[in-house]
């Protein structure tokens, strides 16, 4: 890195900026068009408690570099805390290697600690992990495991895949566990919708106790934003009940890579441990399947879900195999609360749903 003086200054963004931020976002990421004045509007100029702040440096009036962070309640088992996520941080092309990334991430560190987070949070691609781990101080317990099932999709999913397809429909008798028997629970029902009701929050509370682990909130509030507001999305909710008491809910995707569609359970919450959690898994492979998906994923790092996976067929591959590496960092801030450090992957809940991008 080529440190000189510092000629930039950093603060808060405000709406005013919002032309400039996108004009640098087409600057440094044309490769997504998605990033347009919509999503700006659901991100960050909102008047929800789950909206974004912007953490700009400023050179002759114009960013040069961004690092947005929302301040989110999570919990660890019965706990409540604050954390913040660090999200999409970039720096004009023309200004890189001269510090303004360290100083986003100073800045951004001393702003959300005056804002009571006792930790940090974010998922880095490959190019800035290295910029958080030589800070010191942000912990990097590993890459997010990535729970893979090939499931026997219809005539149309194998159809795209020519001669490829004999042998996919193979794959879950050779390299892919099957899952495991599960008591079918007749009264448990299943509906698509389009907003999740305030029950929700008591499963919440509940699945948070059996994980024991450390997550965002997913309340009703924060999952009808995430997954019922976010624009261009595909997201699908089901959810699960047992004589009208909301026993869960899934959230499902697909994305395209490497000329397959891949299915993806989001995220999922439930009460009454692994087989609700089963059931949910098994809806939205269902779902997921008659979208013409054959290739299902999950991100888990909690063990409760771990086991619901795995009981159902997933298997974690190598990274290496994977089309895409998801990394993991966080930092503790020093305000009070922590009881102790989450140094291990499995002290947290973390999907595919922690990240903006999916």
């Amino acid at each position: 890195m080529s440190i000189g003086r510092r000629y930039w200054t950093n603060r808060l963004g405000h709406p005013e900026d919002t032309a400039a931020f996108l004009d640098l976002f087409g600057k440094t990421y044309a490769d997504r068009p998605g990033l347009n004045r919509d999503y700006w509007m659901w991100r960050y100029l909102n008047d929800t408690a789950f909206r974004a702040e912007i953490m700009m440096a400023e050179h002759d009036g114009r960013p040069i570099g961004i690092q947005p962070v929302a301040i989110f309640d999570y919990q660890w088992g019965v706990q409540r805390l604050t954390g913040a996520m660090y999200t999409g941080v970039l720096t004009h092309p023309d200004h890189r290697r001269r510090g303004v990334f360290h100083s986003l991430i100073d800045s951004t560190n001393e702003y959300v600690a005056r804002r009571g987070a006792q930790f940090s949070m974010t998922l880095p691609n490959d190019a800035s992990l290295q910029g958080f781990i030589r800070f010191g101080e942000w912990k990097y317990p590993g890459l997010i495991p990535v729970h893979l099932k090939i499931a026997d999709g219809p005539a149309e999913f194998r159809s795209k895949l020519g001669g490829a397809a004999a042998l996919l429909r193979r794959l879950p008798h050779t390299l892919f566990r099957r899952r495991s028997a599960l008591v079918h629970d007749p009264d448990l029902e299943y509906a698509r919708v389009v907003r999740v009701p305030d029950d929700l929050n008591d499963v919440f509370d509940e699945f948070a106790r059996d994980c024991g682990t450390l997550m965002i909130r997913r309340t009703a509030a924060y999952w009808n934003w995430r997954y019922g507001a976010k624009p261009t999305s595909d997201y699908c909710t089901l959810v699960t009940s047992r004589a009208d008491r909301v026993m869960g809910a899934v959230v499902t995707s697909v994305q395209r890579r490497l000329g397959l569609d891949f299915g993806m359970i989001v995220d999922v919450v439930a009460r009454g441990g692994t087989p609700v959690l089963r059931g949910l898994l098994r809806s939205a492979e269902r779902e997921l399947i008659s979208r013409g998906v054959g290739l299902i994923t999950c991100q888990a790092t909690s063990p409760l879900l771990q086991r619901a996976l795995q009981e159902e067929g997933y298997r974690c591959p190598q990274p290496r195999w994977l089309p895409k590496r998801f990394h993991f960092v966080y930092r503790t801030s020093g305000v009070p609360g922590l009881r102790k450090p989450p140094s291990d992957l499995a002290d947290w809940h973390l999907t595919f749903g922690d990240s903006d991008n999916v």
